[in-house]
C-alpha cells in the first residue's frame, strides 16, 4: 500500500535526506510536495490553461520530446501559439530535471531524460479504448519502447487552479505479481542459444538502419500483459482494496509508476515529467518489479547484453 511522504521546502534542500527520498519511493511511496517546488511563471500557467489538444482525441496527451525538442498532438492551427506551447514544456520539463536532479541525486547520473506531457482532457466521463483509459488501476508499461527492467519514474504537477486531480491506489507490484504470475504467466528466460542472439542481433541492426521494432525483453512481455490484465479484469477493478488520494491546486507529486498500481479518476489540466531509471542507479534493486519476477520464476528476464536498449 503506497503512503504519502511529504516533502516540505526546508526538508528538500538538505543532502542527508536524499537517500531517504529515494528508498521512499523505491518502497513503493508517493512523495508529495504541497507546492510547486521551483519557479513556475504564472502567465504560463495561464496560456497552458487556454490550450486544446490537436488531432485525435484518442490520443492521451500533449508530449514534448526534450531530446529532438518537440511537441506532439497539439492544435497546430496556430505556429505562434504552438511555439509557445513548446517553450513552456521545454522550461517545465527543464526546471523539473534540475529540481529532481539535487532530490533524487542518486538518480541522476544514470537516469534517462524521457517524455514530458500536458493532459489538458478532464480525466473524469473521459471516452479511450480500455487499454489506454487512465481511470482504471493498472502499472505503467510502454507498449512500443521496452526497458529491459529500468524503472518508470514520473513526477506530476496539478496546475488546475480550482480542482484537485483525484487518484486511487491499490496493491504493489509485488503482491500483485505474487497474485496474479500464474495466470498472466510469465514468459520463459532469455534465450542464450546461438539462434536466440543472432536474431537480438539482427532486430538490433534492423532498428539502428531506421526500423521501428520493438526489443522486448520477457521482462518487458510481463509488464506489458500485466498493464492490459489488470485494466481488462473487472473484478480486481471492483472488489480490490483502493486508496484515495486528493492532490489539489498547484501541488506536485512523484512515484514509480512501474511499481505503484494507480489510476486518475478526475481531475484536468496537469503536467508530467518521466525518467527512466536503470537498474544499477536503484538503492534497493531487490525490490524492483525486475527482480520480483526474476524471484518467483527462477529465471533471467533480461539479457545484459541488451538491458540498455530501449
Amino acid at each position: 500500500m503506497a503512503k504519502k511522504v511529504v516533502v516540505e521546502s526546508k526538508e528538500w534542500e538538505k543532502e542527508e535526506n536524499r537517500l531517504k527520498y529515494c528508498k521512499a519511493l523505491e518502497s513503493g511511496n508517493i512523495l508529495f510536495f504541497p507546492s510547486t517546488p521551483f519557479l513556475f511563471p504564472q502567465n504560463e500557467i495561464d496560456f497552458l490553461l487556454t490550450q486544446r489538444q490537436g488531432g485525435s482525441t484518442a490520443r492521451k496527451n500533449i508530449s514534448y520530446k526534450p531530446q529532438i525538442d518537440r511537441i506532439t498532438n497539439h492544435d497546430a492551427k496556430d505556429p505562434i501559439a504552438a511555439e509557445k506551447l513548446k517553450g513552456i514544456l521545454r522550461n517545465y520539463s527543464k526546471q523539473v530535471t534540475a529540481f529532481l536532479s539535487i532530490l533524487l541525486a542518486p538518480y541522476a547520473q544514470d537516469w534517462k531524460h524521457d517524455y514530458a506531457s500536458f493532459r489538458p482532457f478532464q480525466e473524469k466521463g473521459r471516452n479511450l479504448r480500455l487499454r489506454a483509459r487512465n481511470d482504471l488501476l493498472h502499472c505503467d508499461a510502454f507498449p512500443t519502447r521496452p526497458l529491459h527492467g529500468a524503472r518508470i519514474l514520473r513526477f506530476f504537477t496539478n496546475i488546475n487552479p480550482t480542482e484537485s486531480r483525484h487518484w486511487i491506489t491499490s496493491k504493489g507490484f509485488a503482491e500483485l505479481a505474487q497474485e496474479f504470475a500464474e495466470e498472466i504467466s510469465i514468459p520463459p528466460t532469455v534465450g542464450y542459444d546461438l539462434k536466440s542472439r543472432l536474431i537480438r542481433k539482427m532486430k538490433i541492426t534492423l532498428k539502428a538502419a531506421g526500423l521501428k521494432i520493438p526489443l522486448r525483453s520477457p521482462y518487458d512481455s510481463f509488464m506489458l500483459k500485466m498493464h492490459n490484465f489488470l485494466k481488462e479484469n473487472e473484478k480486481f477493478q471492483k472488489e480490490c482494496f483502493k486508496d484515495h488520494w486528493e492532490f489539489p491546486p498547484h501541488c506536485c507529486w512523484a512515484v514509480f509508476t512501474d511499481q505503484v498500481s494507480h489510476a486518475a479518476l478526475a481531475g484536468q489540466y496537469a503536467l508530467e515529467q518521466t525518467f527512466i531509471v536503470p537498474e544499477r542507479a536503484l538503492l534497493s534493486p531487490e525490490t524492483s518489479p525486475l527482480a520480483i519476477l526474476e524471484s518467483l520464476s527462477g529465471n533471467n528476464l533480461i539479457d545484459p547484453e541488451f538491458s540498455t536498449i530501449s
